[in-house]
């Protein structure tokens, strides 16, 4: 028995002042509740009971520990009554809208694990990369990625750090080198999204790299999941996120090339509205994910 238990044990025997009484409300034997009293005694070198075939008297010392440790009692039932209260309120509907290139993210892993902790949660989950007005389209969070206009009806909090990576499987390496500049791709093929739907750094980048796009032999996708399916298809070198691609450059499904070339890094934010009122559910959600993912901050 633990010490809480024989805490109970002491204080049901005090209070029906039998040990077969407190035995039979504990659902122990007489036998096994006189061990653990004396385990008691033994452990705090103190006599707490005067025992005999017929009567069980409390001493002066187990008169001074009874209320001290009806207390510690009484404290651990408040601490578990607030924390079942706690996760009785975190219920309901959390509407949370991501980045298209965060649907292969570890984002999805913190969620998962947000809703193990919490099952009377449920999520109302949208892809999307423009920026919505959350309170007309009632949203509760927003992760979204890389630099963000000013909008004073919310609050963006930072919370870790990605990088673009150019990767291959690594039967494509074999099969057509690996570059060694982007200007010079060999027999390898890019694959980017359409230059609408490339980032502001991205072509800053392509620019830097001094890429022609009409000279160069490369694959578009107008969706960021066609360039990941691209890249797993063996059909060239991707432009991905780190975190998007996280299990299959750890597995070594998928290889970086270029990694000297310092491509763009972004960070992502989680974005709630400005509110003098929040839910239990939205503030357990902030929390959760402020640790889950905050504490991944890349540096250097």
């Amino acid at each position: 028995m633990s010490r809480i238990v024989s805490y109970q044990v002491f204080v049901e025997v005090v209070e029906t002042g039998s040990l077969i009484q407190a035995a039979a409300k504990l659902h122990y034997s007489p036998a096994a509740l006189s061990k653990q009293i004396s385990k008691l005694e033994e452990s705090l070198n103190v006599q707490l009971f005067h025992r005999s075939h017929k009567r069980l008297d409390i001493t002066q010392a187990g008169r001074q520990f009874y209320p001290k440790c009806k207390s510690i009692l009484a404290a651990i039932n408040q601490a578990e009554d607030e924390l079942l209260a706690e996760h009785e309120a975190v219920a309901g509907t959390l509407c949370v809208t991501l980045s298209k290139a965060l649907a292969r993210s570890n984002v999805f892993d913190a969620l998962s694990s947000f809703a193990k902790q919490y099952p009377k949660i449920n999520f109302d989950i949208r892809f999307s990369d423009q920026f919505e007005d959350m309170h007309n389209e009632n949203l509760d969070f927003a992760f979204r990625l890389g630099t963000l206009s000013d909008h004073s009806h919310v609050v963006a909090i930072p919370l870790m750090d990605t990088q673009l990576v150019a990767c291959a499987t690594k039967e494509y390496l074999l099969n057509n080198g690996t570059p060694q500049s982007f200007s010079d791709l060999g027999n390898t093929k890019l694959i980017t999204q359409t230059s609408q739907q490339q980032s502001q750094a991205l072509k800053r980048f392509f620019k830097k790299e001094k890429l022609s796009w009409q000279n160069l032999d490369h694959h578009s996708c107008d969706d960021i999941e066609g360039v990941y399916q691209a890249v797993k298809s063996g059909m060239g070198i991707g432009m991905l996120l780190d975190i998007a691609t996280q299990k299959e450059l750890t597995s070594g499904e998928f290889k970086t090339v270029l990694c000297e070339r310092n491509l763009p890094r972004k960070k992502l934010y989680l974005m709630y509205k400005k509110s003098q009122w929040q839910t239990q559910a939205q503030l357990a959600f902030k929390r959760y994910m402020k640790k889950a993912l905050g504490d991944q901050v890349r540096t250097g």
